[in-house]
């Protein structure tokens, strides 16, 4: 991979974090495997309770619950394949 095109995936995945709040559902293109272990399921709707921005060149990472483990997941918003708002907006206490 250039520089070139890791910049602009870079840049696309921080827009795409950018674009998703808490509190919204997002998709993945595949099943996620951490340490060959199975942790969410392709094209299952999960909210994402939390967001951590980093500093470049590390990605921006969304949180999601596993629904398999109870895990939280680190999720990098490359691996989306969609994402929705919900119905009603989340409230932060």
């Amino acid at each position: 991979m250039s520089v070139l095109d890791f910049t602009e995936l870079h840049m696309e995945t921080e827009f795409l974090w950018n674009e998703i709040s808490i509190g919204d559902s997002v998709m993945l293109d595949a099943d996620l495997y951490e340490s060959n272990t199975f942790k969410l399921h392709k094209y299952q709707a999960y909210e994402v309770v939390a967001k951590l921005r980093a500093v470049a060149p590390e990605p921006s990472m969304l949180i999601v619950e596993s629904d398999i483990t109870g895990e939280f997941i680190n999720l990098h918003p490359a691996l989306l394949c969609s994402y929705q708002a919900p119905d009603t907006p989340v409230s932060h206490a």
